[in-house]
């Protein structure tokens, strides 16, 4: 009876050691799930579809209004800054494409348009963990 007892404990605490190692994974899924729904939250931004970290949607581009984009999450990481480390940060690094063809920095612009910048979204971008009101700030 001991052993059984002792056993269920053991299977207990090890239960506890994998959540406390699952807070990380799971706050960089709900970073990449606020960063697809910060992009479908954008005003121009219509019909939008995601598969994995896949993102397509229809929106308008300089003189198209229905270009068709797809947006590819590359890496989401979430940190702490080391001169507030009460403070989580979450970093995305994504692939944006338009009819096809790929929408590349140049220097510090990221050649996206302005609504999606105004949004705080862009191929690279910072959000910040809003503890009480948990969710992801992006601007």
């Amino acid at each position: 009876m001991r052993a059984a007892v002792l056993f269920g404990c053991l299977g207990a605490f090890a239960l506890l050691g994998c959540r406390a190692g699952a807070p990380a994974q799971t706050r960089e899924q709900q970073l990449k799930d606020s960063f697809v729904q910060q992009i479908a939250s954008t005003g121009i931004v219509r019909d939008v579809r995601r598969s994995g970290d896949t993102v397509s949607f229809t929106a308008k581009y300089r003189d198209q209004a229905a270009a068709q984009w797809r947006v590819q999450i590359d890496s989401a990481s979430v940190d702490r800054p080391p001169g507030d480390p009460a403070k989580e940060r979450g970093l995305v690094k994504s692939s944006w494409f338009v009819d096809g063809e790929q929408i590349r920095p140049r220097g510090d612009q990221s050649d996206l348009p302005l609504p999606f910048l105004d949004n705080g979204i862009a191929q690279e971008c910072w959000a910040f963990w809003d503890a009480s009101r948990r969710e992801w700030s992006w601007k």
